[in-house]
């Protein structure tokens, strides 16, 4: 609508949100694009269609919604006999979330680290990657806590997938922020979608980049050029960026709403508490849980931990239950401290 009434939307074009938003579709354009994908099947149109797909790729594998995101709309099905049940639930999942009961399938890898790659795109044929953002720490394919850079990622994997993300964006024309989305196991990295928007981990890429995404993202909206190319980017430091959602970790994440009683922000230098909260704020029912985003920056992965549990020592909220204490253990984890965790880390830890 805003094309059609000549009116600069700030993001990519329509028919860019269209083809990569049917994340079936998007998974056809980059195969034909030579990124490599999950090994998998396009959308299956009932159980029958998606018992026989099943034999080709085998278990245990995804259903995923075709549409939307969030983590809705998906299912690990671990054997031949849950497939019916999860395709059917995952696909009344995605009718009431998207209105679009399309689904796909793919192979389930695991264990997996879920990386992800930003980029920017301007008008003129410029793609630039800012780096990767680890996003491995999950909940029911919710993310909790995202750092940039990743500790898995090798100098030549990281080049390898900047250049693959470059090649994604241009599969499709893009132009504004986005990010290419992709599963890394054993060496081998695959697509898994594209997130045709500013993402709330963008935060920690803007930290040790030292870009203002949203800035950019309105610059090119507005026709400027990129200033800088890939040879300018520099991946300074560590930044890790914490979800504060309002729910009850100890009463399987109950939601929590009500009026904020008393508000502390922590300060000090390199730390960011992105938030819309205020003293007296009524947080609602209706909405996501997340009230707040807590970033750190240091200049190693080590001291960036460090300092973001004191920034959470710091962090009083009251009047509603939120997951900080959470973030305390999670970031005390001797797994998470090593960097050698996977999609599964929550799971695990009985969460």
């Amino acid at each position: 609508m805003c094309e059609e009434c000549n009116i600069t939307f700030i993001g990519p074009r329509s028919e860019t949100i269209a083809k990569t938003g049917d994340k079936d579709e998007a998974r056809k354009t980059m195969r034909a694009a030579g990124v490599p994908v999950i090994p998998g099947c396009d959308a299956v149109g009932s159980v029958e269609e998606a018992k026989e797909q099943a034999k080709q790729i085998g278990f245990p594998l995804l259903i995923k919604a075709r549409a939307g995101g969030g983590g809705r709309g998906i299912r690990l099905v671990k054997e031949e006999s849950e497939l019916e049940a999860a395709y059917l639930n995952a696909s009344r999942e995605a009718l009431s979330a998207f209105g679009d009961g399309g689904v796909y399938m793919e192979k389930y890898l695991y264990p997996a680290k879920h990386i992800e790659m930003q980029i920017l795109c301007d008008n003129y044929g410029n793609v630039v990657c800012l780096g990767e953002r680890e996003c491995s720490i999950q909940r029911k394919n919710q993310k909790l806590i995202e750092e940039c850079p990743s500790n898995a990622l090798d100098a030549p994997t990281r080049q390898r997938m900047i250049e693959v993300a470059a090649k994604a964006a241009k599969a499709v024309n893009y132009r504004n922020a986005g990010t290419v989305e992709f599963l890394y196991k054993d060496g081998q990295f695959y697509f898994m979608e594209m997130n045709t928007r500013l993402q709330v981990e963008h935060t920690v890429t803007e930290m040790v980049t030292g870009l203002d995404l949203v800035k950019w993202q309105i610059r090119i909206a507005a026709g400027q050029k990129l200033g800088f190319s890939q040879k300018d980017i520099r991946l300074d430091g560590h930044a890790i960026e914490c979800r504060i959602n309002a729910e009850n970790p100890e009463q399987n994440f109950r939601p929590s709403c009500g009026r904020i009683t008393l508000l502390h922000i922590p300060g000090g230098p390199w730390v960011r508490f992105d938030t819309a909260l205020y003293q007296d704020y009524f947080v609602p029912p209706y909405y996501d849980s997340m009230i707040g985003k807590l970033i750190v920056y240091a200049k190693t992965r080590e001291e960036a931990i460090r300092k973001l549990q004191a920034a959470l020592c710091e962090l009083v909220i009251e009047g509603v239950d939120h997951n900080s204490q959470l973030h305390m253990e999670l970031l005390s984890d001797s797994e998470f401290k090593s960097g050698d965790y996977y999609t599964d880390f929550m799971a695990k830890k009985g969460y």
